[in-house]
């Protein structure tokens, strides 16, 4: 008997938008920040030797000490386009009845550039916000990133009433292990890890998000 999934988890960087593997990474590189604090910053996350926040804070600094502001930032995301066929995918699942979601440790202005619509049910993301001038003045860290990213899940799979059993993830790298091991129906897309490929039910490896519609649906 084929299974009904009414929650749909995507990750945004490299799932739902092409163009950028991790959008830090492509904004970093832009405004060319100091790759050797880039990478002492992510080792000490994984580590244990700094909090999520700590290392998001950190990003920030580099980025502000650097000169970023909106008109920079949207300049540095402007090769990032929608993943071909998400617009189509997005829909039909709302069409279908399903929440469709998004939660990752991207930030919210890529989800505001590729989908102004705002067809999402819920967005757990990192956020930044700019002054009247563009100046990057409010920013916060996302609670549901890498091993939390599960956490988010049980949160929005509690909001809407909808069982772990019933709801599906869909991602492409290392920080989505634990909410891929959690999810009713896991989807490795676009897939860059090994780890990731090894644990989900699918892996798909055409570019085209249409192609995961058959295995939510088993049609």
């Amino acid at each position: 008997m084929t299974r009904s999934f009414r929650l749909v988890c995507f990750d945004l960087d490299g799932t739902l938008a092409e163009g950028t593997t991790f959008i830090w990474q492509t904004l970093h590189d832009h405004f060319g920040t100091d790759p050797e604090r880039r990478r002492a910053l992510h080792e000490a996350y994984f580590a244990g030797n700094l909090s999520y926040e700590g290392w998001f804070l950190g990003d920030i600094e580099m980025l502000l000490a650097a000169g970023a502001d909106r008109a920079g930032i949207f300049e540095a995301i402007d090769a990032v386009r929608p993943m071909p066929g998400a617009h189509e995918v997005i829909e039909t699942l709302r069409e279908r009845g399903c929440h469709v979601v998004v939660i990752s440790g991207s930030l919210n202005v890529v989800v505001e550039k590729l989908f102004p619509e705002n067809p999402f049910s819920a967005v757990l993301i990192n956020r930044i916000g700019f002054d009247a001038d563009g100046a990057l003045s409010d920013w916060s860290a996302t609670r549901y990133d890498v091993e939390r990213k599960a956490d988010g899940l049980e949160l929005l799979a509690e909001r809407f009433a909808v069982p772990l059993a019933e709801t599906v993830f869909v991602g492409d790298n290392y920080n989505d292990l634990t909410i891929a091991s959690l999810a009713g129906l896991s989807i490795a897309f676009n897939c860059k890890s090994e780890k990731l490929a090894a644990i989900a039910d699918h892996v798909v490896v055409e570019r085209d998000l249409r192609a995961i519609l058959p295995l939510i649906f088993g049609e």
